[in-house]
């Protein structure tokens, strides 16, 4: 299904003809489509499509004929409407999507007074009632449903003052700031929990029975994040939540962590519930790939992601803008009760085949006298922006300035300890060689079993540009090393693993592989070569990988198959999912923390001597 069309027809008649209504008999509108003309499609009924005039003249809205007498009117247009979307999973990883539940959804709709959409708004924490109407005004300003949507804003059940969330300018729209839960110890912690959320559950499926069903729940933040818990629960059987809503709309909303203790709690299968996932890779208070990995939560048939740049706040939309037709394409199909389908456009189509949980499976191999260790180390070192943030952290500690803060629960957030410290250690990681880990293996126990090998990177390779400039690195979430998003890189990744792996020690002996910092990215290029060699890897250990990679090595899901996959960071980081490894592999999968150097090699010497 396109969702954007280019005018090819009506050259010869100054444009196409556009009429009112689905009927080829109703009222014509005044004035022509312009030939050239691109249109956002709203809906479509055999060889008529209504549409929303996005470039050229014309009537803003109508209905026109795709074809008269065989001959095209409107074509496909791909300019707006991105690359097609891939098919669904491939029928040899299709067993691995865990089954999904049909979303309990209300069987009516328009629940409002007289036949209006009925929506119901969660607002970022820290804000008040009034704030969150003044985000509504500004989102759906513009909107052509706008009259047809009637808002219910719930507000969070915990107090909280005023600059919890560190902003002051509040004032004036006070005094009653809420928040949904608080996050503990502190934001983007890889043990974040969710302090107050049994209760703001409880007092919301209060609310529910007396205010409910709604058509659509609209989440900001936190109060998207537990809008997919409630669908989550939803889709699971909790008779409270069952027929709340229809569909969902997610700003800026994330999941949580594996490590965190809501990791269990975390969506057992992609939800069938119509929902757009909507970001700012520009945000400051989350690094974006955490808002990148909760689309993968939602079934693919069913989700419709949009990335726009208004920061951390729900985007303001303008007519003249591709995102705003998308708005109103998902809107309009709601309330009109049509069947969703996802847009073609890229935001959709690079993460098409991709979906979490992935259903796991533990590869069986006899235990090996002898094992390989394929040591990656940073190809880039520190880089330019690390050092720069570790003096910058240090001359605001000079100057008497606080680097860090203890949050106190429902008062005020905390930051991560130590944030020098923290930096320095993420730059032994960069500088880390692989003489560590012969050092280590050496005095391990069992020392006779594994033969570490290290490569070394030509001056040329070292010159290599993997990462993006400091100056266009989006977020101060995140550094220039967090980022790897040049689709040449991909290519040279595996141009170098093919040489990495021709250079290796020859052996009968399986191969374990460890990448350090940017080193992490190729030693994944290494395992993906290995693989379709049709060679498993006893396991790939990353530690501090990039976590935004090149579309074309994450686009396909599973594709190390059944190869282990564990992700190692730094105990205090912020930093984001590692959800593009994650996909990569249908076998074991971890997360696990270190405290310094040391434990992470000892760490990883004693998971290759258990194989």
């Amino acid at each position: 299904m396109a969702s954007f069309w280019e005018v090819v027809g009506g050259a010869d008649k100054g444009g196409i003809l556009v009429r009112e209504g689905q009927s080829l008999k109703s009222s014509e509108l005044p004035g022509r489509l312009s030939t050239g003309a691109v249109l956002g499609e709203l809906e479509r009924a055999g060889e008529r499509l209504r549409y929303c005039l996005l470039k050229g003249t014309g009537p803003a809205e109508g209905w026109i004929s795709l074809k008269v007498a065989g001959k095209d009117l409107v074509q496909p247009a791909s300019t707006l409407g991105g690359v097609p979307a891939s098919p669904e999973p491939a029928e040899e990883v299709r067993h691995l999507v865990p089954p999904s539940k049909v979303f309990p959804a209300p069987t009516s709709r328009c629940f409002g007074k007289d036949g209006k959409m009925k929506m119901l708004y969660l607002h970022g924490g820290g804000v008040s009632k009034t704030v969150a109407q003044m985000q509504l005004n500004s989102t759906f300003k513009e909107m052509p449903c706008k009259k047809q949507l009637e808002w219910t804003i719930w507000t969070g059940p915990h107090a909280v003052p005023l600059g919890w969330n560190g902003d002051f300018s509040l004032k004036p729209f006070g005094p009653n700031f809420t928040v949904y839960f608080e996050r503990l110890p502190y934001a983007n912690c890889q043990r974040e929990t969710w302090e107050g959320f049994d209760k703001t559950l409880k007092e919301f499926k209060t609310f529910l029975r007396e205010n409910g069903p709604f058509d659509g729940a609209m989440g900001f933040d936190m109060g998207g994040e537990f809008l997919v818990h409630v669908a989550g629960l939803a889709t699971e059987g909790d008779p409270d939540l069952k027929e709340a809503f229809r569909f969902l709309m997610l700003f800026t909303s994330t999941a949580p962590k594996h490590l965190s203790p809501m990791g269990k709690d975390r969506i057992k299968a992609p939800l069938q519930i119509p929902t757009i996932c909507s970001w700012s890779n520009s945000d400051e208070n989350h690094p974006y790939m955490e808002y990148e990995e909760l689309p993968l939560f939602i079934h693919p048939n069913f989700r419709e992601v949009i990335v726009h740049h208004d920061g951390h706040k729900p985007p303001i939309l303008k007519k003249e803008q591709a995102v705003f037709w998308r708005f109103a394409r998902f809107l309009d199909a709601m309330e009109k009760g049509r069947e969703f389908t996802p847009s073609d456009h890229s935001d959709n189509a690079v993460r098409s085949k991709l979906w979490l949980p992935v259903q796991r499976s533990a590869p069986s191999q006899p235990k090996a006298e002898k094992r390989r260790l394929l040591v990656v180390p940073d190809p880039v070192g520190v880089g330019a922006d690390l050092p720069k943030a570790i003096e910058a952290l240090q001359a605001m500690q000079a100057r008497g300035e606080p680097i860090e803060s203890q949050g106190e629960p429902f008062v005020s957030g905390g930051t991560p300890p130590k944030p020098i410290q923290r930096l320095e250690l993420l730059a032994q990681v960069c500088q880390a060689s692989p003489e560590i880990f012969q050092q280590a293996a050496a005095a391990a126990a069992d020392s006779s079993g594994i033969d570490v090998q290290g490569v070394s990177f030509t001056d040329e390779q070292s010159r290599i540009q993997w990462h993006c400039d400091s100056a266009d690195v989006p977020s101060r979430q995140l550094l220039s090393k967090d980022i790897i998003d040049d689709e040449k890189r991909d290519s040279d990744a595996q141009e170098m693993a093919r040489r990495f792996l021709e250079d290796a020690k020859a052996g009968d002996a399986p191969l374990a592989l460890v990448g350090l910092g940017t080193g992490a990215f190729i030693a994944f290029a290494v395992a993906r070569e290995l693989v379709s060699k049709g060679i498993r890897p006893l396991g790939l250990w990353l530690v501090n990988p990039p976590l935004r990679l090149p579309w074309s090595c994450t686009s396909e899901p599973c594709i190390l198959k059944d190869c282990p996959v564990h992700v190692l960071v730094d105990r205090d980081s912020t930093y984001g999912p590692p959800w593009r490894y994650e996909v990569s592999t249908c076998g074991p999968f971890t997360t696990s923390l270190f405290v310094d150097i040391d434990e992470m090699v000892k760490r990883i010497i004693s998971d290759v001597q258990s194989l």
